[in-house]
């Protein structure tokens, strides 16, 4: 999918942002392309959310174990979180043309765990974007 200039903008400056750390950062590009969409926006805003949250539950869940206190809980929340991600990136891709949405499935939305770390490693990238919208509304 072609990006526009102004996403491609975007894309450098979350890189920096991020101490170039991004992992997925073309399709990154490709879900900021899709949101950017009027009807869209917001769709993309719930998506950098839960991005930031999953990340961080999964940290914390690798740090306490599958024994630690609150586990199953936090494994419960992520689960489902990560449902209402997946069917938001869907959302997303609605937009997309048909290659985009069946290379995207095939790579993020699979029920495989290769394509469970590869949705991490989007997620991961969306955090950083969710952190730049935060980071940039207050100033």
């Amino acid at each position: 999918m072609r990006l526009s200039p102004e996403t491609s903008s975007l894309l450098i400056r979350l890189r920096s942002f991020s101490g170039n750390r991004l992992t997925r950062e073309q399709d990154l590009g490709v879900l900021l392309e899709l949101g950017s969409a009027s009807d869209r926006t917001a769709v993309l805003e719930d998506l950098g959310f839960l991005a930031k949250f999953l990340t961080r539950t999964h940290g914390i869940m690798q740090r306490i174990g599958v024994k630690g206190e609150g586990y199953d809980a936090l494994a419960r929340e992520f689960q489902n979180s990560l449902q209402r991600a997946s069917d938001l990136m869907r959302q997303l891709l609605e937009g997309a043309s048909a290659e985009v949405r069946q290379e995207t499935a095939t790579t993020y939305l699979g029920l495989s765990h290769e394509c469970l770390g590869n949705l991490l490693a989007l997620l991961y990238d969306l955090s950083w974007y969710k952190n730049w919208l935060i980071d940039h509304q207050h100033r």
